[in-house]
């Protein structure tokens, strides 16, 4: 069982001398092993190994290297170098970048004036700046589009801004989030948006932290109650926020594929739990029905894989179908969840666990209290569905 978890999985081409060098600099410098849903920092030390990580990845070439040349990327940069790295960081269960600051990145370089690149981009690269997207409300959240946090313009050219954002992840750490706003109070649904720069140490805003089950702080609410914000804060054209915000996730679309690799490190660690645990000198991976079990989550994994890997080469060749994306993150978060919830109950099942399996028991169980958040975040579950219903099967609206 663990030889055939250890086998080759389908993947893409890609650039074996970056992948040398990647896990070349990972061996050396990362900083601890990161765990699943706790991804924020606990401590002012964490905190400065992080930043000083993530310079590390940009000063290296690692991160960054789809920039211009002109603003720090790599002239010798390949499409599938993010996917190479986010597989590479996983394998070594390293702190992985942080996607609102990659956002944020995406952004400004495509909407940004040269001003803002000039004062935040160079930020990014030194870990000084970390950011938080501003977009979630408590009542828009997969919705994005219900956003109701305005900003109302003053005659001198600024803005105020007023309203309530929530599970804006790294917000209590964050010197900057980037706002989904509505400008126009009389727009509905996508129109009259603008994206927003907004400092997180401004006047009138408060951060209120938000504990996950699993004991992490992770997410925060964001209250804007006056925030003052001059016109170089906008980003982008006036009521033309959906666009810009949206664009943002592109950046996003190769690393779900070095994602998919946390399947096969949870089915490993799954195995390593099973084997240990057991009552009357028989271990639970031994029994048919956890055999069965196992195997059809390694089928869902595999499935997973195998669509990620043909939608990444779809999208290099300009030939992506509809809604691929929803089915990529559909399969993997699923499966994701399955797997956790199964070790979970192996864990409960037969305490204590051995010492030789207790690290894999831990990741196991971090997994299964972060994995609800991975079926919601970036679009719950039901969302999803309902956009591969719509675009990719055409079924009628239910409305």
């Amino acid at each position: 069982m663990r030889a055939s978890l250890e086998g080759s999985r389908p993947s893409v081409a890609t650039n074996d001398a970056f992948r040398a060098r990647v896990r070349d600099v990972v061996s050396r410098h990362a900083p601890f092993e990161a765990r699943e849903g706790h991804r924020a920092p606990k401590s002012a030390e964490q905190e400065a190994a992080m930043r000083s990580w993530y310079r590390t990845l940009y000063d290296n070439g690692l991160l960054g290297r789809s920039w211009p040349v002109e603003w720090g990327g790599s002239p010798d940069h390949q499409p599938l170098d993010e996917l190479v790295l986010t597989e590479e960081l996983i394998r070594a269960r390293a702190p992985r970048p942080i996607d609102q600051v990659l956002l944020a990145s995406h952004v400004l370089l495509r909407y940004g004036t040269d001003e803002q690149r000039k004062r935040y981009l160079p930020g990014i690269r030194t870990g000084e700046y970390i950011w938080c997207q501003l977009f979630s409300e408590p009542g828009a959240g997969s919705d994005l589009a219900g956003v109701t946090a305005r900003a109302t313009a003053r005659e001198d050219g600024t803005w105020v801004l007023s309203g309530q954002k929530t599970w804006t992840t790294d917000g209590h750490w964050a010197q900057y989030g980037m706002a989904l706003l509505r400008t126009d109070p009389a727009s509905e649904r996508h129109a009259g948006l603008t994206a927003f720069i907004v400092p997180m140490d401004s006047p009138g805003l408060e951060i209120r932290p938000m504990t996950t089950m699993g004991g992490a702080h992770e997410f925060n609410d964001v209250f804007l109650d006056g925030v003052v914000l001059g016109p170089e804060h906008v980003i982008g054209e006036i009521g033309r926020g959906w666009s810009v915000s949206m664009s943002g996730l592109e950046s996003e679309r190769f690393t779900v594929g070095g994602n998919v690799l946390l399947l096969e490190l949870l089915l490993a660690d799954l195995v390593t739990v099973a084997g240990a645990v057991g009552d009357g000198g028989e271990t639970v991976l031994h029994r048919p029905e956890t055999l069965e079990r196992i195997t059809r989550l390694r089928s869902e994994a595999e499935a997973a894989n195998a669509y990620v890997t043909g939608h990444i080469e779809r999208a290099l060749a300009g030939e992506e179908g509809e809604a691929e994306a929803p089915i990529a993150k559909l399969l993997y978060t699923e499966a994701y969840n399955r797997t956790a919830r199964l070790g979970v109950q192996v864990i409960t099942q037969h305490q204590p666990v051995p010492e030789h399996a207790r690290a894999a028991a831990r990741r196991l169980t971090d997994a299964y209290l972060w994995s609800r958040s991975l079926t919601i975040s970036g679009g719950s579950s039901e969302v999803m569905r309902n956009i591969i219903g719509k675009r990719r099967l055409r079924l009628p609206s239910g409305r």
